[in-house]
């Protein structure tokens, strides 16, 4: 006797909707992971690149008499603390335009659109014109380098100031709520740091007066 057999050339609805539920349900669990991944990656880029920004810098204070480049601002705040453009013009970093000026060719691993950022107590360059001498200034914590406590001072002289400069990142959130306690006092103070690829704030590297690099996490 035959038998009567029912052969199917592919899936049924039931399985088919089995299927996509289940892709639904590993992407739901894999996305925050991935992205996780993705931004600790951009972590370690930012990480090194402020590494390498912190060399050109220790290059240039070699090669012009221990100083370092001033830092810049304007009126608008639309270009404040980028790097200094002396690291492109000296080919210690890439150069790059920016509008009609001339900026290190570095952008911030979180944001395209912008370099990493540089603040140094001394001199300062105001829109890209005039130059004022103790000008820039830096907060750094009392207890500095533990950068735990909420006292401290602003210095604006680089022979008193225990922080030669700082450099950082804006980090994965630019809106992080940590940038609206005292934002000028950043980035030294530890609680503005960003301490994993689940948190915000700044990714930050400074230099004392030893020529110590203190990053944080």
């Amino acid at each position: 006797m035959r038998l009567n057999r029912h052969n199917s050339d592919g899936f049924t609805l039931v399985e088919l909707l089995v299927v996509v539920a289940i892709i639904a349900l590993l992407v739901s669990i894999l996305l925050p992971s991935l992205g996780a991944a993705k931004t600790a990656a951009r972590i370690v880029k930012a990480h090194a690149e402020l590494r390498n920004i912190t060399i050109a810098l220790t290059m240039y204070r070699h090669v012009n008499g221990k100083k370092l480049p001033p830092t810049r601002f304007s009126c608008s705040m639309q270009n404040a603390y980028d790097l200094p453009i002396e690291l492109a013009e000296q080919n210690l970093l890439p150069g790059d335009r920016k509008d009609t000026i001339t900026v290190v060719g570095v952008p911030d691993a979180f944001s395209a659109g912008e370099t990493y950022k540089y603040r140094a107590p001394g001199p300062a360059i105001m829109n890209e014109s005039v130059l004022m001498e103790n000008a820039a200034t830096l907060w750094v914590p009392n207890d500095f380098p533990d950068c735990g406590g909420t006292g401290g001072r602003y210095y604006n002289d680089a022979g008193e100031s225990p922080v030669r400069y700082a450099l950082w990142s804006i980090g994965p959130d630019a809106n992080s709520p940590k940038f609206a306690d005292t934002p000028g006092r950043g980035p030294i103070p530890n609680r503005f740091w960003c301490t994993g690829a689940s948190d915000s704030g700044f990714i930050t590297h400074f230099e004392d007066q030893d020529g110590n690099i203190h990053p944080s996490p």
